[in-house]
């Protein structure tokens, strides 16, 4: 890492959900851009871990380990993300998710779940951004789903949580458009991480369509990032679901997102990608 890097980017980016799968990624991406990193996640071991690998190289970066779906842990980032002073950039990527029939899933589970994608991410944009404003700079980089687009039965409540990460992300672009401050909103397919890894994909959908790695996602979100965007749909084949979705009727689009997402009859299995560490907050 070079001194001028260093100095191009003098504030803190913090990222949640950085244990593994795409935060790590992150985590790893921002560290060699030159920020000091502050690494969120529940898992301490995986923290400590990451935080080894990149201070071999240099890197400036601090862990945190608190669990967002609980307000002690969600305090606990705030007064830390506050001690920091100069936030350049919030990476909102930790998420939890739970899938199946509605009727047949854990109330405590999906409540942690929306906690987790909406309330902490609402929360730690609230108390970050008017710093960002006031220095005029500085950024938030929301990850959301392609399934933030239209609702899918049988992920029900994961998909209504992206859909406000969509539309909030979006809403708040413009209202900072003259202020300095960038918010982009990612919307990836299926990835292989952690959190696909626990919940699995319902239906054919998580046999059909192609799981990006986490690498290949964390370039994109960057590249749209310095670019400017205001959402960005990661892969072909997403950028065509997410069009001929808004070209759909939405009673059809129900029927065909439920087809595709429904449970299989034997065992009521989901898809699952190959296992790793949960990117959980």
């Amino acid at each position: 890492m070079t001194e001028e890097n260093r100095m191009t980017h003098r504030g803190w980016a913090i990222v949640t959900g950085a244990s593994g799968g795409m935060g790590a990624e992150f985590t790893k991406a921002l560290a060699k851009r030159g920020y000091p990193v502050l690494a969120v996640a529940r898992g301490v071991e995986p923290l400590a871990r990451l935080a080894n690998e990149l201070k071999k190289d240099g890197a400036s970066i601090e862990t945190l380990a608190a669990d967002l779906a609980g307000a002690e842990g969600l305090s606990t980032v705030v007064e830390r993300a506050q001690a920091l002073g100069d936030v350049d950039l919030l990476v909102n990527n930790a998420g939890l998710s739970t899938s199946g029939d509605f009727l047949e899933q854990s109330v405590d589970k999906e409540i942690q779940s929306i906690r987790v994608n909406v309330e902490a991410l609402y929360t730690l944009t609230r108390k970050i951004v008017p710093g960002m404003v006031e220095k005029k700079r500085g950024g938030i980089l929301n990850i959301a789903s392609i399934v933030a687009f239209q609702a899918i039965p049988y992920w029900t409540t994961y998909a209504a949580t992206k859909a406000f990460v969509l539309a909030f992300g979006e809403g708040l672009a413009y209202e900072l458009r003259n202020s300095g401050v960038r918010v982009v909103t990612v919307c990836p397919g299926f990835t292989k991480t952690g959190l696909y890894a626990d919940s699995g994909v319902p239906g054919m959908a998580g046999r059909l369509l192609p799981f990006a790695t986490p690498e290949e996602v964390v370039r994109v979100a960057l590249a749209a990032y310095d670019a400017g965007r205001v959402v960005r749909v990661v892969g072909l084949t997403n950028r065509l679901l997410a069009i001929s979705g808004a070209l759909t009727p939405r009673f059809i689009l129900r029927g065909l997102m439920a087809r595709m997402f429904a449970p299989t009859t034997a065992g009521r299995a989901s898809s699952r990608p190959p296992k790793q560490r949960p990117e959980i907050s």
